[in-house]
Parts: structure tokens; sequence; C-alpha cells
């Protein structure tokens, strides 16, 4: 990973002042004695253009008042070199620990490595890094799997909706191949097994709505609107892919991974093209501040700390999670 870029703190960070030797110190109400932060922990978010990580954020915080936590959270906006300076700025810090999203799950090591050495146990949650030496603990996930669930369930619906064959495209995101990639080589494994699939194009959408909405314009005058089925890796993507189709009038099934009210709504509702979502839950990732308070507190940890997406449709959304209770933490 690039060098750490230095970034001069000011002067915000005040110590507690201390009573006066020889002076009678007078109690601290029980519900003030609470309100003190035990542990100070640096967050850096991948980004927080995402609901997900926007909620994510919202119960961290929720997580860290009832446990009597500060937390100081950073966005890095996808930025490596951004999310160095966090690092570099809570070492400085001192902060007890550093937990983070990766940007660059290969490069991000130097930052790990940085902080291993000042002392400070280093979490990860929701995207893994390439190399976990120097990892207290992280959330991890088998996202090939989920990828692969995915394509299980468009074959199936292919099968029952389009008489078993199909032209279907992926939009992929080459800058994440340890989730995105994985999440993608999943699906393309499972869904090229049926017969009747044809992968026409797996492109390279960066994970944003007008790049997708431009690839599958293209592809759409390119295939003449033969397009059956879009897998997306996320909703910025699988959104970008619906807005083409709709703007060509061309009829097809959008499935992507997703998290927030907009993609919900929309699969809530029943919508033509979004027919199914590889549902994430925020709770899942915010679960790595109570483990690492345990750790800190000296108990024992596991390393490994799995989660899941599940692939949901309109029937089986809100079985599966409350995801509007969620949501409304925003307010």
């Amino acid at each position: 990973m690039k060098a750490f870029v230095g970034v001069l703190l000011g002067a915000a960070w005040i110590c507690s002042l201390m009573a006066g030797c020889g002076r009678e110190q007078e109690a601290v109400p029980e519900d003030e004695q609470s309100l003190e932060s035990e542990y100070t922990i640096g967050v850096s978010m991948l980004y927080r253009s995402d609901e997900f990580y926007i909620d994510i954020e919202n119960l961290l915080k929720r997580e860290a008042e009832e446990l009597g936590i500060e937390l100081i959270v950073q966005d890095a906006n996808c930025d490596p070199t951004v999310q160095m300076r966090h690092f570099e700025d809570f070492i400085q810090m001192d902060v007890d620990a550093i937990i983070f999203s990766a940007c660059d799950p290969v490069t991000c090591s130097t930052a790990v490595a940085a902080a291993n050495e000042a002392g400070i146990p280093v979490f990860t949650f929701d995207c893994d890094a390439a190399n976990d030496e120097g990892i207290t603990a992280e959330m991890c996930n088998d996202f090939y799997e989920e990828g692969y669930e995915a394509g299980e369930w468009a074959k199936e619906y292919i099968a029952e909706n389009l008489n078993g064959h199909a032209r279907v495209v992926i939009l992929d995101y080459a800058a994440s191949f340890l989730v995105s990639g994985q999440r993608a080589n999943g699906f393309e494994d499972a869904v090229t097994e049926m017969e009747g699939v044809e992968l026409v194009a797996r492109e390279d959408g960066k994970a944003t709505r007008t790049v997708c909405m431009e690839l599958m314009e293209d592809l759409i005058e390119t295939y003449n609107g033969d397009i059956d089925l879009v897998f997306a890796i996320n909703y910025e993507s699988g959104a970008g892919a619906i807005s083409a189709l709709k703007a060509a009038d061309v009829e097809a099934c959008v499935i992507c991974a997703a998290w927030g009210e907009e993609p919900l709504q929309q699969l809530s509702g029943g919508d033509p093209y979004l027919k199914a979502v590889l549902l994430g839950d925020p709770r899942d990732q915010a679960r790595i501040l109570p483990i690492a308070k345990d750790y800190l507190d000296g108990k024992k940890i596991e390393k490994y700390n799995e989660y899941s997406y599940h692939l949901v449709t309109s029937e089986t959304l809100d079985e599966m999670i409350d995801w509007r209770e969620i949501i409304q933490l925003r307010d």
C-alpha cells in the first residue's frame, strides 16, 4: 500500500482535567458515570454513499452508546490513501482499537502493520483483507457461495419463466475482486451450468449507476434488446441496468446484492424488473464492535466471525428481516 500521507491533527483532543491533590473529590452521580467512555475506537468506513454503510454506522453508534465506547468515525470514500490517513490519525490519537472496512484488500496490510506496531488491535468488517495477518478479528463471508446461490435462483427463474433459455449479463466491479469478483464468479459458475443459458457479457460497471446504465444501453443496442437477465454486484449497478432497460422498453429480470430503502421498497412493491436481491444485514457487520470490546476486556474471542447474505424475493423479504426498523434509525 502507498506510504502514509501525513495529516496534522488540530488541537481538538483535550485531556480531561484531574482533581488537584489533597482536595476531596465530589462523588460522580451514577447516571454520569455510565456516560463515561471506557474505550476509544477509531472506525474507517469504506464510504457513506451507500445506504448499507449508513445503517452500519448508525448501528455501530447505537451499540457504542450502550457499551460506553467513544467512536471516532471517518469516511474513506473508497480511497485507500484516505484510509491510510485515518490509520495514521488513529495511531496518533492512541485509540484503543481500529475497526475498518478495507478500500483496498491487498495494500491495507501496510496500515494494519503500522497499527500493530503501535500496539493497537485491528478489526475488519464487510470487506475482507487479502492477508489477515495482524487482524485481531473479522466478519467473514463466502462471497462465492452467495453468488452461486443467486445463480441457482436464476436457473429456476429461467426454467419457469423463460422456457429454459436466456441471454445473461453480469455487471461486475473489477476493483473489488475479493467481494464483487467472487460474488460474480459464483453466479457465473451456477447459471452457466444450465444448457440454455448464454452469458453474453461480463462487464466492469465500476459499481456505479451511471456507468452501468451506459454499459446496458450499449449491450441493448448490440444485442437488439435480446437480453433476458442481469446480475449486478450491488444495487447501484442494478439500478443503472434497470434505467437502461426501462428506457429501451426491454423486459428483463434483474438480480443484485442490495440493502437500503430504495431497493427494498422496490422489491417489496413487486417491481417488474427487480425480481430478487442478495440481502445483507447491516446488523451482522455491527457485531464487530462488541467483539472488539470483548477483546479489550480480556475475553477470549473468535478471529473469524461468519455472516451470510440471503437471496430474497418480494414474497420472502419481510419474513427475513424487519428492514424498516433499521432504516428508521436514520431519523
